[in-house]
């Protein structure tokens, strides 16, 4: 069985599995790359964490320069931002996260990782899916723009 992808608008893509066609906004998308890893592992006989893949969907924010980082972390809800902390335990995104924070957020989402309990796999995947789908929403209307060495302006 064959699988394409193919992109229709911005936030929109559209998914051929064999002979069916679907449209999918750029979550779904991930959503179903992850479930394909997934598949593919397993039938390697490998394991593959869903959550560990939600968790580097996530950390896709760290490629945000400052200012578009900023723009990000004023959108979402700071338990969402403190699980998805906790979880990835990566240094360089929570340093990155607290110099981009206000000083009074900041504060918050300090004492927040020290107290924080680790919820269910279920409410970790639902708190990263929140912080990727409104990443995503403001990629697609402009207000943040992931950049790297590919990035050329005319």
């Amino acid at each position: 069985m064959q699988v394409g992808i193919k992109k229709i608008h911005e936030n929109e893509w559209q998914v051929h599995i064999g002979c069916a066609a679907l449209k999918v906004d750029r979550f779904t998308l991930a959503l179903l790359q992850i479930t394909l890893e997934h598949l593919m592992a397993l039938e390697q006989g490998e394991h593959h964490s869903t959550l560990q893949s939600y968790i580097k969907l996530g950390l896709r924010i760290k490629a945000l320069s400052p200012s578009y980082l900023q723009k990000l972390l004023r959108e979402l809800q700071s338990a969402d931002l403190v699980i998805l902390m906790r979880l990835a335990a990566d240094e360089t995104f929570n340093q990155m996260v607290m110099e981009n924070s206000g000083g009074i957020l900041s504060r918050q989402i300090s004492d927040d990782l020290q107290d924080a309990v680790i919820p269910s796999e279920a409410l970790c995947k639902d708190a990263i899916r929140r912080i990727v789908e409104k990443t995503f929403e403001l990629e697609a209307t402009g207000v943040i723009e992931f950049l790297d060495e590919e990035t050329r302006y005319i």
